[in-house]
């Protein structure tokens, strides 16, 4: 499985210097500049712009900070990342050089991987067959990408036989959080490589002590953003916010939902570049299991041939097996089928991933199942979704949301990254790069 981090850092060395936290209420205030969301972008964004003198209101809808990035501790006794569950690309990832500082535990991700056929392992004339097939799609798509080929996968991927719905989950759905007709080969081809790396203590965790130095008022929802005369006005469930200028950094689930309404509206052409960068639909199912069923070492993937889909989208689950050491294992679904599964109802997924493991293990399977639980990002008003990857002929619209409307209104968050978007670390920069502009602009 390839991850996703990028480019070079755009952190200064003091970015999370600790301080106490102020949560409070919002109250009409004039301000230099006003953040909506406390997710991984708003939270860089505040500290960046404080850090050059401005003055900032930082505004949360929900009752927490951290948007995406949640950890729980109460299910399993152990921590379980219920959203962003790992640290991309060590080299060029802000929050794994602050937990090495900080005293959390931050280790690589092991490559140990075990792939199943039916109710057995692979043997290694299938695995040959899988890996050519994996090969012949990835050169397709890295072909398109390269040559500016803003087409989905599945338009120039040849012919995989029955390996097909499985590189289809691996490439698309457990990868992108979308099937292969839903994505751009040249947003696919913009994501730098690097390897994953696990917080033991749950990356929601580490998070929450980063961000300990920002203040952020939470429980107060944006409503409207007046910017037709001087400055913007941010109405708020708690009255209006007025500032010389805003950073947006919801997610553009929640953008095109029109919870937040625009007055006057956004440019057409913002419009439609928020349709070209609709939310995916990726979760995780936590199992927290008595015995360790796949005979894995710690943090090893588990995965298995795929043989039935649903309009096209496969049916399966990707698992990272006995967590951290602590018998956690996630059972991740993405695309079309994940979408299917959190509308089908709270116990849907928890029954598919039981099913998929009775068939492959046996039926004694549940006499091992301590304790389960999942989270439902595509219901969320706070997300519509878990991250954002470009349609088909539109990865420009990631250029196009990095732009500020009337330099007063600016976006930020993992969907404005053109080679680093789905990741913690992108968020990050997205909001100190917002930032940097305000101090050009404003």
């Amino acid at each position: 499985m390839t991850d996703m981090s990028r480019r070079q850092l755009l952190l200064s060395g003091a970015a999370f210097s600790a301080a106490p936290l102020f949560v409070g209420r919002a109250q009409a205030a004039d301000t230099d500049v006003v953040v909506v969301g406390a997710g991984a972008a708003g939270i860089s964004a505040a500290r960046s712009l404080k850090s050059r003198g401005y003055s900032v209101i930082a505004i949360e809808a929900s009752g927490r900070i951290g948007g995406r990035i949640l950890t729980d501790t109460e299910s399993f006794g152990v921590p379980f990342d219920m959203g962003a569950s790992r640290l991309h690309n060590r080299a060029n990832n802000p929050f794994a050089d602050y937990g090495i500082a900080n005293g959390f535990d931050i280790y690589r991700a092991p490559d140990e991987t075990l792939m199943y056929v039916g109710d057995r392992p692979i043997n290694q004339n299938e695995q040959a067959e899988l890996l050519l097939a994996q090969r012949k799609a990835l050169q397709a798509m890295w072909r398109a990408g390269r040559n500016g080929l803003d087409v989905s996968p599945a338009s120039v991927i040849p012919d995989l036989g029955n390996w097909s719905l499985t590189v289809d989950f691996l490439i698309g759905a457990y990868e992108i959080a979308k099937d292969l007709d839903s994505f751009s080969c040249v947003d696919w081809f913009s994501a730098e490589g690097g390897s994953d790396f696990y917080c033991r203590q749950g990356i929601g965790a580490l998070f929450q002590h980063s961000a300990q130095d920002v203040a952020v008022q939470t429980d107060v929802t944006a409503e409207k953003i007046r910017w037709g005369g001087q400055g913007v006005q941010v109405e708020t469930s708690d009255g209006t916010l007025t500032a010389k200028a805003v950073v947006v950094t919801v997610s553009t689930g929640v953008l095109a939902s029109g919870d937040i309404q625009f007055d006057p509206p956004r440019p057409a052409r913002k419009q439609e570049a928020i349709q070209e960068l609709p939310m995916g639909h990726y979760f995780h199912v936590g199992l927290l299991l008595s015995e360790n069923i796949f005979g894995t070492s710690s943090d090893a993937y588990f995965n298995y041939k795929v043989e039935e889909e649903l309009n096209g989208s496969p049916k399966a689950f990707g698992a990272l097996t006995n967590a951290g050491g602590t018998g956690l294992c996630y059972f991740d679904m993405g695309g079309d089928f994940a979408k299917h599964l959190l509308e089908a109802g709270n116990n849907a997924a928890y029954d598919f991933v039981v099913s998929e493991l009775k068939r492959m293990f046996g039926n004694q399977i549940e006499k091992y199942i301590i304790e389960s639980n999942s989270y439902d990002w595509l219901h969320n008003p706070y997300t519509y979704g878990s991250y954002a990857a470009a349609k088909p002929d539109g990865f420009w619209a990631r250029d196009e949301m990095s732009e500020s409307i009337a330099d007063r209104i600016w976006f930020a968050g993992e969907a404005m990254s053109p080679d680093d978007w789905s990741t913690i670390a992108s968020a990050h920069k997205s909001g100190i790069t917002a930032a940097q502009e305000i101090a050009e602009t404003v």
